[in-house]
Formats: structure tokens, sequence, C-alpha cells
């Protein structure tokens, strides 16, 4: 019997101008190994895209995320990686407790800006400028 992964949906992006802000959001119930081959090119694109555009806050939301495996939190680990070696900032999401908890788990939380809605990140973005 063989495995055959499904098709990513892929990532919404916002951008918001006046804030210099955009906000990412996976499509995927899973973030695991069959979808984040696809999704970690999407993702470098899509915040390296902005950043030449000006943008400097990403907001990755994660609310529509059930399931997530090693890959998919190396996927959160890559956003961030860009962001930060490119002066930006990363801000995470509508993230599950139990992802929380597999974050502190694999001792990450404490590199990551967590909130547990997107306006709380929009707020907390607007209250640093």
């Amino acid at each position: 019997m063989e495995i055959v992964g499904k098709k990513s949906p892929g990532l919404s992006v916002t951008a918001l101008k006046d804030d210099k802000t955009v906000i990412i959001t996976f499509n995927d119930r899973s973030l695991n190994f069959y979808v984040t081959d696809a999704l970690k090119e999407q993702l470098k694109e899509a915040i390296n895209g902005k950043i030449e555009e000006g943008y400097q806050h990403f907001v990755l939301n994660l609310d529509n995320v059930k399931i997530i495996d090693s890959c998919g939190v190396g996927l959160v680990i890559v956003a961030n990686n860009v962001t930060s070696s490119r002066n930006c900032k990363l801000y995470l999401s509508n993230i599950k407790p139990f992802i929380v908890k597999i974050f502190e788990i694999m001792r990450i939380s404490k590199h990551l800006a967590i909130f547990e809605r997107e306006d709380e990140a929009l707020q907390a973005i607007k209250a640093a400028k």
C-alpha cells in the first residue's frame, strides 16, 4: 500500500500597508510531513517578497491548524529565522493550546512571540511603534 501525500491548499497572505504588517494564515488543517515541503518555499517567498516591499512585521496565524508534527514546527522555525535574519519581527497567533505545549516541550516558545488571538498580535505591533 502506497501512502500518497495531500496537496497543500497553501497560505493566505494579507498585507496591512499602514502598519507595515503581513498576516500569513496556513490553510492546512495539518502541518505535517506531507505538506511542509511545498509550504516551506511558499512561506519563504511570501516573507522575503514582503520584506522587499518594506514590510517589517509578520503575524503567522495558525487558527486552521489542528495537527502539527516536527516538520510543521520546522516551518515556524523557518519563518522565525527568515524574519529575524532580515531585522523583522514574527508574531504567532491563534495557536491551539496543545501546539503551544509542543513549543514549550521543544523549548522554542521562549524564542517566539505567541498571542492567543490575531488582534492581540496586531495591538502589540502598534504598541511597539
